[in-house]
Order: structure tokens, then C-alpha cells, then sequence
């Protein structure tokens, strides 16, 4: 099948030894070249990585810097809004609520304002010098009703824009919270950072390192940098545009000259370079989400000639250029029989990348060879090449009706399965009223509109490492820890069925809307292939099994979407949950604990 009739008999081949004898001397030479390049090379990925890590490392200090001095902000509107929410706060004891506010701007310096906008936009304001509070009627404004509609909205806190002028004319940022209280909207809590505040952490950042540090909102917006530390604005509370801020270096950024090709070891940032007059300077930076909201271009720039680099470039290129040197006497010296033996190698190594990166449809098999060596490695090569594509071809078709990890222990087992005992936490998702949306799709359409649906369902699955083990009708059911397993199965779960319902809230598939349902539960279970001799299915057993459809169906009457017991609850730490009842489900003794996301 290789070859086309091949016949090693047919072909006269010499020993790679007498080849290695014959041309020593070349092959010599070749070496040292070829160990020169690989040591220049070295060199030059090792000070991109030393230099890139050293970079990367300013700017996660720079990060954590930033993070110290906005994280109070954030702990702040999280323990008043949780305040208002069970009642230690009233809103309408303004005594207490004054005495509160100008406490909590006491704890917090870097805040000059704060703020409370009611649902029905009255406004109470604490200002940074005032002893007395100013209360204000802002409903007639209407970039305070539009706030407060995406309030009721929003999920939760985030930095924006200035919605109202702080009395000092500095550029600041608003953090905004959304209050409840029992579940209700109230308002708007909105603290006012002065950016000052932030620049004289980037001034002192810029005397420890020797880099200046900047701070982005946007494009054009400049948030933080040295120069900010005690300048005024020209209208209060705006951010200055890098053409504004007077900085001739930052402002090149935006049109740098290229890439930095010493920083090409980096991997969570960016770095590009720019001349400004006769100074060529080096730009890293990179996002940071604050916590909602835009995200903020972090980053520093520096003279890399200044900033104790040289060294490490001179290195670098005396390096390269005595292995440049040397690999044109040894390429000189070795012309003849590397060209007769280089290209075999060089196909072959092509031929192995194309493989390893598993794109077998465009390897081919190699042509033969003089070289006994050679000859026999691309035979063995073409025949491991027909095997995988066999593999490939088994894998793949299988993958079509089993889950892909099944299909792989299919492989690796000879075709044998074992079952699978263990704790493991299964999902059945439905879609609600099927049967009236069938009627009214026809077949054509409805088939449609389940292909589509179950392609995000399983991608979402998989991606939490669950696996789909059955399709009936409109449900799916699906097992996370068998057999893939997952330490965090559970949240696993959750996370893959608060998605599930986003997909089907947010999204049409092949045209159609529909809601969905979904049951969970965490137990043991039996996974194995079941059925007749000549037909077998992969799927789980179980009492978590009936459980978890029990569940799904029990949305019905609870109102809800997304029904999980206490098993998979006490899994599930760091998720809001909440408990509706202890229900009495057919089949079990006991009352079953149900919660649901809160």
C-alpha cells in the first residue's frame, strides 16, 4: 500500500555509515554550525524570556498597586449595600444614615464623595469637608433616570464615568452599587475617586522602578499617571485625553514605530516601540477589568538603553554574529553533501510537524531514499502515517454517536468499556412546552431547531468537562466525574446550567426562541455500554438519575429554572443559592432539600 508496490529489494541503498565516513570532515563542521545557531538561538529566547518576565513582573506590581487602593471602594459599597439590604441602614433615618456616611468616608480617604440616589431620584450626598449633608431632587435629570433604569438592571458594581461634578475640580471616577433592600430596587450608591489619588501611587511607582506607569480608560482617556498627582482639571471631573495631559512620550503609543522584538517573550502584555526626538522608548501594557465595567489599559514605558538593558542586547547580537560566522564556514564546507542529505531530513521533520499537529490530511508519504537510513524512515514513517489516518477515521466516526472520552476509551481498550462506579453529579435539561412548539415548527423546522439548540447545550457541557449521554427527545442528560473526573464537579454543573438558561434567554436557535428547564443532583452512579449484543449505548444508572428528572419536571410548580438538591448545594460553595423547600418527591422516604440560584 506504501509506495505503490514497493520493493526495498529493487533499490540499491549504502549504509548512512560510509556517508558519515566519507564526509566527516563536512559533517564536522555542519555540527559546530548547526550547535553555534542553536546557542545563539538559545541566548536570544532566553533574554527575551528573562527581560519579558521582568517586564511582566512591573506590570503585575503596578496591578496590585492599583488593586490596594481601589479594593476599600469596592468592600465599602459591598458591606452599605448589604447594610441597606437586611435593615442595618434605613434610608429614611437620615440621622443614622448621615452618621454612618460620614464614617464610612472617614475609613476610606482616597473617596471625596458620596453618594445615595433613591428610586425615585431624590439624592443624598457626603461630601469630603462638608459636616452636613446636601440633599437634592435629581429625578427631572435625565442621565439620573437612565442610571437608575440600568441600575435595576445591572448585577452588580462597577467603575464609570462622573455622573454628577465633585465641588473640587479634580479628574475622578464614579463606583457604583446597586441597592435592595428584600429584594427590592432602591437606588444607586455612587463614591467619587479622585484620580489624583491614584497618580501619587503611580509617582511613587515611578521612583522605586524607574519606569513611568500610566493608566488608561479607553482610547484616549488617561486615568492615572505621575503627572495627574496634583493637577486640576479644566472641568470638574473629566479625565484628560493623552493630547491633554502633556506627555510627548505616552502620546506616541498610540502610533508606534513597531513591535519590541527584545520584549518577544512576553505573554500577558503587550509591548511596542516609538522615537521621540532621539530617544527610542518601549511601551508594555496589558487590560485590567476593574471589577465591572470598561477595562483599563495598565502599563509603564522606559528607555530600554537606560533602563540597564544594553547589556543584555550587546550579548545578544556579539553572540549572533560569531555564530553567523562560524555556520557560513561550516555551510561553505558542507555544501555537497548536505544538500543530498539535508532535504530527506528536512522533509521528514516537516512531515512530523504536520502530524504532531494532528493536520494528517496534508502530510504525504516521503520519497524514497539512496540512504539507507533514511529510506527506512520514511517507509516506517508512511506506514504510521496510514495507521493514524485509520485511527483518525475510527475515532472520529465513533465520536458521532458516543462522546468523544468514551470513543478514546474505546481505542486505548481494544474496543472494551469497563463499567464505571462512583459519586458523580448528573443534569437533565428540557425545554419547556415542546410539544406546542413542534406543532407549531413542523418537522423539517423542529429537527432544525434542535440541531442548533444541542450544539450550544453539548458545547457548553464539555466545556465544564460533563459529558452527554443520551438525547431523548427535546432532554439531554449529562454526568460530570464520569468519566472525566472533576474534584469540583458539582460547581461544574451549576456553572454549565447557568449558562444553558443564559444561552436559551439571550439567543434564537435556527430562528426559534425557547425556554428551558434543568434538574440537578449529586450521587452515585453506574456508567457502562448496556443493551442488546449487537447494539450498545453508553449512559448512566442510578437513583440520581430519576432524581434529576424528578427535579427538572418540579420547576414546573416552583417557578423556577434551575432546581438542585442539598448534595449538590453543599458543593457548591461561592454561589449564591437559595432554599425553597424540603419536598416530598415520590420514591424517596425522606423530604428532598430543593434550592434553586438566587
Amino acid at each position: 500500500m506504501y509506495g505503490g508496490g514497493y520493493h526495498p529489494e529493487a533499490l540499491k541503498r549504502i549504509s548512512f555509515a560510509t556517508v558519515a565516513v566519507t564526509g566527516l570532515g563536512a559533517f564536522v563542521a555542519a555540527a559546530v554550525g548547526v550547535t553555534l545557531y542553536v546557542s545563539a538561538a538559545t541566548g536570544w529566547r532566553s533574554t527575551q524570556a528573562l527581560i519579558g518576565q521582568q517586564t511582566e513582573a512591573l506590570l503585575d506590581a503596578l496591578e496590585q498597586r492599583l488593586t490596594a487602593r481601589l479594593r476599600p471602594v469596592d468592600e465599602q459599597a459591598d458591606w452599605i449595600a448589604e447594610a441597606i439590604d437586611d435593615g442595618r441602614i434605613d434610608l429614611a433615618r437620615r440621622d443614622e444614615l448621615d452618621s454612618v456616611m460620614f464614617g464610612a468616608r472617614g475609613v476610606t480617604p482616597q473617596v471625596s464623595d458620596i453618594g445615595i440616589v433613591d428610586a425615585a431620584g431624590r439624592v443624598q450626598r457626603w461630601r469630603r469637608g462638608e459636616r452636613r449633608a446636601l440633599r437634592e431632587d435629581w429625578s427631572a435629570r435625565a442621565e439620573v433616570r437612565d442610571w437608575l433604569a440600568a441600575g435595576r438592571e445591572q448585577p452588580g458594581r462597577a467603575w464609570r464615568p462622573l455622573l454628577w461634578k465633585p465641588a473640587a475640580r479634580t479628574p475622578s471616577l464614579l463606583h457604583q452599587m446597586p441597592l435592595h433592600r428584600a429584594g427590592e430596587f432602591v437606588g444607586m450608591l455612587g463614591q467619587v475617586v479622585p484620580i489624583a489619588k491614584v497618580s501619587e501611587d503611580l509617582a511613587v511607582f515611578r521612583a522605586e522602578y524607574e519606569v513611568t506607569p500610566f493608566v488608561l480608560d479607553g482610547d484616549d482617556r488617561v486615568l492615572g499617571h505621575p503627572a495627574l498627582a496634583q493637577r486640576r482639571a479644566d472641568a470638574p471631573g473629566a479625565l484628560p485625553t493623552l493630547a491633554e495631559l502633556g506627555d510627548p512620550v505616552l502620546v506616541r503609543m498610540r502610533s508606534p514605530d513597531g513591535s519590541a522584538p527584545l520584549l518577544g517573550g512576553l505573554k500577558r502584555a503587550r509591548a511596542v516601540r516609538a522615537r521621540v526626538d532621539d530617544t527610542h522608548f518601549v511601551y508594555v501594557f496589558r487590560e485590567m477589568a476593574p471589577h465591572g465595567g470598561q477595562p483599563w489599559t495598565i502599563g509603564v514605558y522606559f528607555d530600554p538603553i537606560e533602563g540597564g538593558q544594553r547589556a543584555e542586547m550587546l550579548r545578544v547580537v556579539w553572540s549572533i554574529a560569531a555564530g553567523l560566522a562560524v555556520l557560513v564556514v561550516a555551510v561553505a564546507l558542507a555544501a555537497i553533501v548536505g544538500r543530498r542529505v539535508g532535504r530527506p531530513i528536512e522533509a521528514l521533520a516537516r512531515a512530523a510537524r504536520l502530524v504532531r499537529k494532528g493536520r494528517l490530511g496534508e502530510a504525504q508519504p516521503l520519497p524514497r531514499s539512496r540512504i539507507y537510513e533514511l529510506d527506512e524512515a520514511n517507509r516506517s514513517f508512511g506506514e504510521m502515517l496510514e495507521g493514524l489516518r485509520e485511527r483518525d477515521l475510527i475515532r472520529d466516526t465513533l465520536g458521532q454517536y458516543v462522546p468523544e472520552q468514551v470513543a478514546h476509551q474505546l481505542l486505548a481498550g481494544g474496543g472494551r468499556l469497563e463499567p464505571i462506579e462512583g459519586k458523580a453529579t448528573v443534569m437533565v435539561c428540557d425545554i419547556e412546552e415542546f410539544s406546542a412548539l413542534t406543532d407549531s415548527l413542523g418537522a423539517h423546522r423542529t429537527i432544525e431547531f434542535l440541531n442548533a439548540y444541542f450544539e450550544v447545550v453539548v458545547e457548553i457541557v464539555e466545556r465544564y468537562q460533563g459529558v452527554v449521554t443520551q438525547f431523548q427527545g427535546d432532554a439531554i442528560l449529562a454526568v460530570f466525574n464520569v468519566p472525566i473526573a472533576a474534584h469540583d464537579h458539582a460547581a461544574n454543573a451549576l456553572r454549565a446550567a447557568l449558562e444553558i438558561v443564559r444561552a436559551a434567554d439571550s439567543q434564537a436557535f435556527a430562528g426559534v426562541r425557547a425556554r428551558n428547564r434543568v434538574g440537578l443532583t449529586t450521587g452515585r452512579v453506574v456508567a457502562g455500554a448496556v443493551g442488546s449484543a449487537g447494539r450498545l449505548s453508553y449512559t448512566v444508572h442510578g437513583n440520581a438519575v430519576n432524581l434529576a428528572a424528578r427535579l427538572e419536571q418540579l420547576n414546573k410548580q416552583y417557578g423556577t429554572r434551575i432546581l438542585l438538591t442539598d448534595k449538590t448545594a453543599e458543593r457548591c460553595p461561592g454561589f449564591a443559592l437559595r432554599k425553597l423547600a424540603d419536598a416530598e418527591i415520590r420514591g424517596y422516604g425522606e423530604p428532598v432539600p430543593l434550592y434553586t440560584p438566587a
